[in-house]
């Protein structure tokens, strides 16, 4: 009993999160029980339905995702160039841990139920992400790492590139491996944009 009460809602999200993802929405909530090390009784006290634990997998799977919380910290520091080709690099492993997650929920009906895979309470992560993003790149024009312009407009850009490339793997996975490597396109996505990006005192 000692155990059990220690045992954290985010060890049962991982564990569900992992299941989930190796095994689709096939996998039980006994399944996860066992992996979480907890009771299925235990579960259901927490999630009262098989439904409600995917939902919560899915929106605590990048609540706390380390390029999210190290966009302040890289703000006014740094090559810019750089910055954006490390982030980039850690949200196509952002996208790539999302997307399985929203398209299994909106393909299954016996969990789907008509909703959309966010509708709970708390602001979805795609647009949580969006908006910290949005903000670092409005401090760094603020700051003239780089050009005046909308930072709504260029953070959806990058995020929009980025979660192209990652859709396109996921959906021609059983057609062979792209022909870019995660480096190459980021690299190529951030050269491709930078030239907008750039301020003015550094265009040639």
């Amino acid at each position: 009993m000692a155990r059990t009460a220690t045992i954290r809602d985010e060890t049962i999200l991982n564990a569900a999160r992992e299941l989930f993802l190796s095994r689709g929405i096939a996998a039980t909530t006994a399944d996860v029980a066992a992996k979480a090390g907890v009771s299925e009784g235990t579960l259901f006290k927490r999630f009262k339905s098989k439904d409600e634990l995917f939902r919560a997998a899915m929106e605590a799977a990048p609540a706390d995702v380390p390029w999210i919380r190290s966009l302040p910290s890289r703000i006014g520091k740094g090559d810019v160039q750089e910055n954006l080709v490390d982030l980039g690099l850690q949200m196509i492993q952002f996208f790539r841990l999302l997307m399985p997650l929203m398209m299994m929920r909106l393909s299954n009906p016996s969990v789907a139920d008509g909703k959309l895979p966010f509708d709970g309470p708390n602001p979805p992560p795609p647009l949580v992400a969006l908006q910290n993003l949005t903000d670092f790149f409005s401090e760094e024009i603020r700051r003239g790492r780089i050009r005046a312009l909308d930072p709504s407009i260029a953070a959806r850009t990058f995020m929009a590139g980025l979660h192209s490339f990652a859709m396109m793997e996921m959906l021609l996975k059983h057609h062979g491996q792209p022909d870019l490597s995660d480096e190459q396109f980021v690299r190529g996505h951030v050269n491709l944009l930078w030239v907008g990006l750039t301020p003015k005192r550094g265009v040639t």
